[in-house]
């Protein structure tokens, strides 16, 4: 969401975020004011873990525990938070990401109007509608009455997918979607690159992470690094802030690892990228033409995971099909077989036609002015 804050901001626009507490220095880092409020999260999946709702859910239900982390949880823990930052600040329009259910209950009990940001590909409208029913207690706690799928699609829904990535429940949502180029972000004022990168040697480079909230998965960065360590290519491995390095072990000298590197600053340098298919990297790798190995571990990573690999942008393997010897051969075959980086290729060329944020500001303007 920051590069269309940028844009705003640029426009003469005061821009301010509302995020959990632990995100709001980096927020500042960013060039922007912050707000503390609600919960991240870690937290509102262990209080999800905790309703009895939850309790036995199949696999193929993760989008109901979705439903019930995003609309039953996380939405009342940030809506009175929400509420008072709207009074303190008293802003003109709220623009929330599409797990947010407390942005638009914010945003209609102050009477202001309230935008949708997409994260990537369409959540399935099932998570949407009952979230909605989760969330309408909460809207008529607050004296208003409950929006289109919880107020997500009721004005202005800006999807950041480009449409050969995007799901066919966005046929669903009605005219208020309006495309905006993903521009990946993550680098703050002081971050770089490590001063090795600029030595590496000519040859294929292959970045492995998988993210923030999956980087604990057992086994996989390690199957990672096994599988390419010691392999024609250079191998650079984020583990995150929250993980120490040393965990994987003394590597070959072809395999970096580090906590944290900023992507949009590195993946330009990459030839393919291992992920676990969070939105965020996907979209980042596909805006400048790299194949994927997708290993995903939750949530809408399966559905990222299972349409990059129809359109043949990517390889999925499913968490019981990964070792080392699958993800060696897997990457091998992104690196051998050209087909993979066309198609990518194809698809960053989408990207780059869709609106600029600075193009979307004006939709933001007239939203305010009704």
């Amino acid at each position: 969401m920051v590069p269309l804050a940028q844009a705003l901001r640029d426009a003469g626009h005061e821009v301010a975020f509302a995020t959990e507490a632990r995100f709001c220095l980096r927020v500042a880092r960013a060039g922007f004011r912050a707000f503390p409020a609600g919960i991240g999260p870690g937290k509102a999946f262990e209080r999800t873990l905790a309703l009895p709702d939850v309790a036995g859910l199949r696999p193929d239900d993760a989008w109901r525990f979705g439903a019930q982390m995003f609309a039953a949880v996380a939405a009342p823990a940030k809506v009175p938070d929400l509420v008072a930052v709207i009074e303190e600040w008293a802003p003109d329009v709220v623009i929330h990401d599409v797990t947010d259910f407390a942005g638009p209950v914010a945003a209609a009990s102050a009477g202001i109007p309230w935008a949708a940001h997409s994260l990537g590909p369409q959540f399935p409208l099932d998570l949407s509608r009952l979230g909605a029913e989760l969330v309408a207690p909460l809207w008529r706690k607050w004296g208003v009455t409950p929006g289109n799928f919880g107020g997500m699609f009721d004005s202005l829904y800006l999807d950041i997918c480009p449409p050969s990535l995007q799901s066919p429940d966005i046929a669903q949502v009605g005219d208020v979607v309006r495309p905006l180029r993903p521009v990946p972000f993550d680098a703050v004022a002081g971050e770089a690159l490590p001063a090795w990168i600029d030595e590496l040697p000519v040859r294929p480079t292959v970045y492995v992470t998988l993210g923030t909230l999956d980087n604990d998965a057992p086994g996989v960065l390690e199957a990672a690094v096994e599988a390419l360590g010691g392999e024609a290519m250079n191998v650079i491995v984020t583990v995150g802030p929250n993980r120490d390095p040393a965990e994987l072990g003394r590597q070959p000298p072809n395999v970096h690892v580090e906590r944290y590197i900023p992507q949009s600053l590195l993946i330009p340098r990459c030839d393919v990228v291992v992920a676990h298919g969070g939105s965020g990297t996907t979209l980042a790798a596909l805006a400048h033409g790299l194949p994927l190995l997708v290993l995903p571990q939750g949530a809408n990573q399966f559905g990222n995971a299972e349409r990059c690999a129809e359109l043949g942008v990517a390889i999925r393997l499913l968490p019981d099909e990964v070792d080392a010897g699958s993800i060696r051969r897997c990457v091998h075959a992104l690196l051998a077989q050209p087909a993979f980086g066309e198609r990518a290729g194809a698809l960053a060329a989408e990207i780059d036609e869709m609106p600029a944020p600075a193009e979307v500001v004006p939709r933001i303007e007239a939203l305010v002015a009704g």
